[in-house]
């Protein structure tokens, strides 16, 4: 750790002294790189070395006893955001807490960026963003692309406005786009979503496969229902997100309003925001639970926040985000527990970098295959 990490970290615990506060503020003043690291520590978004939580680790008493030397606001300023960028959310600082306290005791924090848009530094799957119109043919997608680009598209390609087109998101891409209705949808990597260009329909219907976030337009008389895994979720006019990728469990999050979640059994479920529903499949019985913004949202920055994660399942996401192979060759590893972050807009050397600092594993990226070993 260099000296002015020392000094950034005395500053938040509340350590430093008079001469070295003044050191600080002359360096953030006079250079560029010390103010974006300062600024970057303080959002405090992940952790150095990805390492479990204490399981007798006590969040709210470290948190109330850091309070005590630190001015830490309880609500922390959304980010301005462009109209076609990533949603806002509304500010949860229980990841900021388990952060700055886990800082208390010994873990040293680092610096991650904001993600927003597309990663184009990272290496993507040669098709692209593509959206398969009903009649067969493809356009080739891009972040400037909206719906007028593919109404005109299919216009041109006399496709059906009510017919089912899907939008394909490869490993290493997101998307977001806005449907005919007005509602916004934000798509992770490794999903589809078919849809049409108009609702024709009394019911607006979309289908899902993979992970996505939808901000759905009030529509009373004419309701908003995705159909994912088996399942049926309802909504006129609200937030929620869904992750359902192939092997994994459905998780159905309600951010605002109110949604009701159908199994193939007919069974249904209303949820309120901060409940959320996990099935293995289809005919799984509804149970409802709380759910943490930070950990499920996260990918909506560019972050995939993970505590007490086995190394298996963060090797998964892993190679969805940076379209990657990963091999882990020693058996014994994929039960493996880390806690931490991974920012999609690093590259993945720095994240298998700060994961193999834990003292735990080795790593080698060739030519896009990481393999992963014990150290």
């Amino acid at each position: 750790m260099n000296d002015v990490e020392q000094l950034i970290i005395d500053k938040l615990t509340g350590q430093i002294g008079e001469e070295d506060d003044l050191r600080l503020s002359d360096l953030i003043a006079r250079h560029q790189e010390v103010e974006q690291l300062w600024q970057q520590m303080q959002q405090v978004h992940a952790m150095r070395k990805a390492i479990s939580f204490d399981q007798a680790f006590n969040l709210d008493d470290a948190w109330l006893a850091l309070q005590q030397k630190v001015n830490i606001p309880e609500r922390v300023p959304e980010p301005v955001t462009d109209t076609v960028a990533m949603p806002e959310r509304k500010a949860n600082t229980r990841w900021l807490r388990y952060a700055i306290a886990a800082t208390a005791t010994g873990i040293i924090i680092i610096s991650v960026f904001f993600f927003s848009g597309i990663f184009g530094s990272k290496e993507t799957d040669e098709k692209g963003i593509q959206i398969k119109l009903a009649n067969g043919s493809v356009v080739h997608a891009s972040a400037q692309d909206s719906l007028a680009n593919w109404m005109q598209n299919a216009r041109n390609a006399k496709v059906d406005p009510g017919a089912w087109n899907t939008l394909v998101v490869p490993a290493g891409e997101s998307y977001s786009f806005q449907l005919g209705d007005g509602s916004k949808v934000w798509m992770n990597s490794v999903s589809e979503l078919r849809f049409p260009l108009l609702f024709t329909q009394p019911d607006r219907i979309v289908e899902l496969k993979g992970e996505a976030f939808f901000n759905v337009a009030h529509q009373a008389s004419q309701p908003f229902k995705v159909q994912v895994n088996g399942l049926t979720v309802k909504a006129l006019g609200t937030e929620f997100n869904i992750k359902s990728y192939n092997g994994e469990s459905t998780y159905i999050s309600l951010v605002n309003g109110s949604v009701s979640v159908e199994n193939a059994k007919g069974e249904s479920i209303i949820l309120q925001p901060g409940e959320a529903v996990v099935v293995d499949n289809s005919e799984s019985p509804l149970i409802k639970e709380t759910f943490d913004e930070t950990f499920v949202l996260g990918w909506l920055q560019g972050m995939y926040y993970f505590r007490n994660e086995k190394l298996q399942q963060i090797a998964v996401v892993a190679e969805r985000w940076f379209n990657i192979n990963v091999q882990i060759k020693d058996p014994s590893l994929p039960g493996l527990h880390f806690s931490g972050a991974l920012d999609r807009n690093k590259s993945v050397n720095a994240f298998f970098n700060n994961l193999a600092s834990s003292g735990d594993i080795l790593y080698k990226n060739e030519n896009g295959t990481v393999i992963i070993s014990r150290n």
